[in-house]
């Protein structure tokens, strides 16, 4: 039997990690962090993912055996594959993420919020295995929240529901301005960068 193999892809507002998984969700292999910042460029920084795809699937024996890339990303739309308006992102606007990875692997591509990637992965393989209700929040460079109920991810009609890092934590002339533009986002005050 043929093993399978994904790429997963974690992007963050400060570095990008991509590995080689099995089905099994055991990481092969996981190349050295991309700076994220370092790419004002999205067309240069989907270039530098592709190489190192084709680089880690070469060094481990996985070249034409990839089933697929999944992404995780601050503000991506699962419906979409597309990264909406990331305050902590060098890219400004609507991103089409998923489809730049896509032509440029020749591999499909799903891409979702990057805390719901994580509530998937906990849920399936971690401390929430076994788990049908829970919430996920992730801190970094910003905050993030996966919800699961009844063992779904809540994605909302929009594919942004249970998005907890911009909502407002403190009101008044006095509150933190927020990358995304606002002030006062819990986001401001509860990222690593806000505690910071």
């Amino acid at each position: 039997m043929n093993e399978k193999y994904v790429i997963g892809i974690d992007l963050g507002g400060t570095n990008t990690v991509i590995g080689l998984v099995d089905v099994k969700g055991h990481i092969l292999a996981k190349d050295d962090t991309i700076k994220t910042q370092a790419h004002p460029d999205i067309e240069e920084y989907t270039d530098s993912i592709a190489a190192v795809i084709k680089k880690l699937a070469v060094e481990n024996g996985c070249d034409g055996k990839l089933e697929g890339v999944g992404i995780g990303a601050p503000m991506a739309n699962y419906y979409t594959g597309e990264i909406v308006n990331a305050a902590n992102l060098p890219w400004k606007g609507i991103v089409p993420l998923g489809w730049l990875i896509e032509k440029k692997t020749g591999l499909p591509t799903k891409v979702t919020n990057d805390a719901n990637a994580a509530a998937m992965g906990e849920m399936t393989y971690g401390a929430a295995k076994g788990m049908k209700n829970f919430i996920m929040i992730t801190l970094g460079t910003g905050v993030g929240s996966g919800i699961v109920v009844d063992g779904k991810v809540v994605y909302g009609h929009d594919g942004f529901a249970g998005e907890l890092g911009h909502t407002c934590a403190v009101r008044g002339e006095n509150a933190r301005p927020c990358n995304c533009g606002k002030a006062g986002c819990l986001e401001a005050y509860a990222s690593a960068t806000g505690v910071a």
